[in-house]
């Protein structure tokens, strides 16, 4: 205990004689640590946080996204909305999801009477159009209201402003329907016109239109018409294919987790398919697993950026640290000199050394935690 308390005294006497050099020597250390310490950190919070925004950009909101279509009778699209909602939480590896559906019924003629004139002479084939149940977040009425349900032979319905404006109906408007599919018609009584929120928005991947309205390929198809969910139970439609676009919230998704959901998705996407309540005719994809991989190139790139700072910056400081040993070591050349004229051993003359070298690293380490943190926070404040 004495000899334990006599080189700690020997050390600190020693450490006073050559203050400047030990400061720097201190200093250097402390620096080091602390940036190397906040490099690493926010290497980890830059990441995550890139990954983030990555995933939640509202350009790139269709490719995180999981779309299913599937054709399901009416009597079983309870069991297939279950069947898909479990299926998607997999899927995105358990992170909370939101599910959006698209219900339509199959294709009817309209009247040849709405056909616009310039277009009456061109083709015996009559212009088309749907009946479908839309997410009510994905519209804005512009005109009359939105349907309800109602029974009876008249169903309610609306249709997008572009074609009522082509076909030249209007709220109030009545016409009839001819279903292409052998089934009785149907009577449609306009309650209003609407547009999409958004028809850039990843929801309109499912419908057939794009949510435009108006397509013309070898015939012209319009709509969807708006209308009731009530309206696709029974029989009063004919049965469409159902849509469902599954998006998840990416808030607390971290690097970590990348490949255990890059895995979920592909894994996801093979078995919704094979979901018996699917009825067998579903398809599933995703363009996650491919941002993911995007991304995950990108995050490689930066933080080998880092990397390379920290490495610069660990062999400057070891250079420096060189420096403040040799220049020690020749103010020591003669004290090192005495003690082992004195009989000092090797061990005895390299132990007050170790004691000293303790005495600047377990100080510069408990401080580069402390700084880390602050050092941090003012990196991440700074630009986007």
């Amino acid at each position: 205990m004495a000899a334990a308390g006599g080189s700690a005294r020997f050390v600190l006497a020693r450490a006073r004689a050559h203050r400047p050099l030990l400061a720097a020597a201190l200093l250097t250390i402390l620096l080091t640590t602390a940036v190397l310490a906040t490099l690493t950190a926010y290497s980890t919070a830059i990441g995550d946080a890139a990954l983030r925004h990555a995933l939640g950009d509202p350009r790139a909101a269709g490719d995180t996204t999981l779309a299913v279509r599937a054709d399901v009778p009416a009597d079983g699209r309870a069991a297939a909305d279950a069947a898909v909602r479990d299926g998607a939480r997999e899927a995105f590896d358990g992170l909370p999801v939101t599910l959006r559906t698209l219900t339509r019924s199959g294709p009817y003629a309209l009247p040849a009477s709405l056909r616009p004139a310039g277009d009456r002479a061109e083709t015996d084939e009559p212009d088309l159009t749907h009946f479908a149940a839309l997410d009510r977040t994905q519209v804005r009425i512009t005109g009359g209201r939105l349907p309800r349900a109602a029974g009876g032979t008249v169903i309610e319905a609306a249709l997008p402003e572009t074609a009522a404006r082509r076909l030249g109906v209007g709220p109030g408007d009545r016409f009839v329907l001819d279903d292409r599919l052998d089934g009785p018609p149907a009577t449609v009584r306009l309650t209003g016109v609407y547009r999409p929120v958004d028809t850039a928005a990843p929801y309109w991947r499912l419908d057939d239109l794009d949510g435009r309205g108006i397509v013309e390929v070898h015939f012209t198809t319009y709509g969807p018409l708006l209308a009731d969910p009530s309206v696709f139970t029974g029989n009063r439609v004919s049965a469409g294919g159902s849509g469902w676009l599954a998006s998840a919230d990416f808030s607390t998704l971290g690097t970590g987790r990348i490949d255990a959901l890059r895995e979920a998705m592909r894994t996801g996407t093979t078995a919704l398919p094979r979901a018996e309540a699917l009825n067998g005719t579903a398809s599933a994809a995703s363009e996650l697993p491919a941002v993911l991989d995007r991304v995950e190139r990108s995050l490689l790139v930066s933080r080998s950026t880092l990397l390379i700072i920290a490495l610069q910056l660990a062999l400057l400081a070891g250079c420096a640290l060189l420096l403040v040993a040799r220049l020690l070591s020749a103010e020591r050349a003669i004290e090192t000199r005495l003690l082992r004229a004195r009989g000092a051993s090797r061990r005895q003359v390299a132990w007050p050394a170790a004691l000293e070298a303790l005495l600047l690293a377990v100080p510069a380490a408990v401080c580069a935690v402390l700084l880390a943190g602050p050092l941090l926070r003012l990196l991440a404040g700074q630009g986007a």
